[in-house]
């Protein structure tokens, strides 16, 4: 299954950047009493933009009794600069800090807010333990923090083994709630940056997810799983630190106060983004592994479609060499195709002002195409324990200048029993 970041999502390639550890050995008969912890420091780093560095742990136990738990622990740091969705012209602009107490001019640049810092604490506890010979349930909970985000969830499941335990159907219910505290309070959507409407006390948001999945041994080499997710989510969905720029006839950036509006500075006609405050999403997820005489081959293919408009598929494809001595070396291609959402604008025109209902210039729900290409080596010990490093290059382009954006990542994972 597709992995999604826990709280919000930075950017595009962050995400594809936070996949889960891939390749971790099984638990080998005689660390069967052994708890097996997977660890790894992430560094991904955007040109000029939001750098990140993430350590991750997780811990993972099988009991006598075939229940299994899983405990993980995330830190992010995240420190840059970040769109915040005006346009790139060649004429001054200028804007608020999202605390409202500071003014900013952009000329001929990606209008960026350099005061982007935080730092996120995740948690998630995963069991599983077996009804019967052919049916386990699975329960558990999250948690995930940042300075001006909060969200909770709890998830639980069905595994049923079928076919002599070469089919399995899996049932899955999630839910989460978030909390959203932006810097300096809720911004009026619609309403011109400069006048910093902004409502005091925070947002709410519920998201609620169902799966259903099935993995099929096809033979002795080749597995299969096909997934389908629907989620439900409703409350504050906007950006409140987005923006969109107000532009004349000829695409320079207005003036505020020719709409009313208070006066900061050259070209401050922005108006803050609004979106709407519920989404469907509908997604699947189809994956192939096939294992040769040493080497394995995944490929896996991921179609989303939404009410907002968009559309995506993603491709994405590994190969693992097996060599002696327990190394290994895994190229890595993934491959993203994203389609705008219905109220996505660039800009909008003075004419526009007063009869919105819905816009955004965030680049992510623009246009988008991305590719990222690498590759991962390790060496795994007789013991089990396993040393990777991975580094891949990040490459994304869309409709926007704000869009164009190259990233590199980088990845060090450990893996040992205790």
């Amino acid at each position: 299954m597709q992995k999604k970041l826990d709280g919000k999502q930075i950017g595009v390639g962050i995400a594809a950047a936070t996949c889960a550890l891939l390749g971790q050995p099984a638990l080998a008969q005689g660390d069967a009493d052994a708890w097996q912890f997977d660890s790894a420091v992430l560094y991904y780093s955007e040109k000029d933009r939001v750098t990140a560095v993430e350590p991750v742990v997780r811990g993972k136990k099988q009991f006598s009794d075939d229940s299994e738990l899983e405990l993980k622990l995330t830190l992010d740091s995240l420190t840059g600069a970040s769109h915040n969705g005006a346009i790139k012209s060649d004429k001054p602009q200028t804007f608020t800090s999202p605390s409202g107490g500071q003014q900013y001019q952009v000329t001929n640049e990606v209008p960026l807010d350099d005061s982007f810092k935080d730092t996120r604490v995740a948690a998630n506890m995963q069991y599983t333990r077996p009804f019967s010979r052919t049916l386990r349930w699975t329960a558990g909970m999250n948690f995930s923090n940042e300075y001006d985000f909060t969200s909770m969830g709890l998830n639980a499941g069905l595994l049923w083994d079928l076919n002599n335990k070469n089919t399995t159907l899996t049932f899955g219910l999630a839910h989460e709630a978030d909390t959203i505290d932006p810097v300096g309070g809720s911004p009026v959507g619609l309403t011109f940056q400069s006048d910093q409407q902004k409502t005091d006390g925070s947002e709410d948001r519920s998201i609620n997810d169902l799966l259903f999945g099935v993995t099929q041994v096809i033979n002795r080499n080749w597995l299969m799983q096909l997934n389908y997710n629907v989620s439900v989510s409703d409350g504050y969905h906007t950006d409140p630190y987005k923006i969109v720029t107000v532009v004349g006839a000829n695409g320079d950036p207005l003036e505020a106060e020719s709409f009313g509006a208070m006066d900061i500075g050259a070209g401050d006609a922005q108006i803050f983004e609004l979106r709407p405050d519920s989404r469907t999403k509908n997604a699947l997820y189809w994956e192939n592994r096939y294992h040769f005489n040493r080497d394995v081959l995944a490929v896996g293919y991921r179609f989303m479609s939404d009410d907002w408009g968009i559309t995506s598929h993603t491709l994405d494809v590994k190969y693992r060499f097996q060599f002696d001595n327990g190394w290994f070396l895994q190229p890595h291609v993934r491959w993203y195709d994203q389609g705008e959402a219905d109220f996505y604008q660039e800009s909008v025109t003075a004419a526009q002002v007063g009869s919105l209902d819905e816009v955004s210039a965030d680049y992510r729900l623009g246009n988008l195409t991305d590719t990222t290409y690498g590759v991962k080596v390790g060496k795994q010990w007789k013991n089990n324990q396993q040393l990777s490093l991975r580094v891949e290059s990040f490459q994304q382009s869309g409709d926007s200048d704000a869009s164009e954006l190259d990233a590199l990542i980088t990845q060090v994972g450990y893996t040992f029993y205790w």
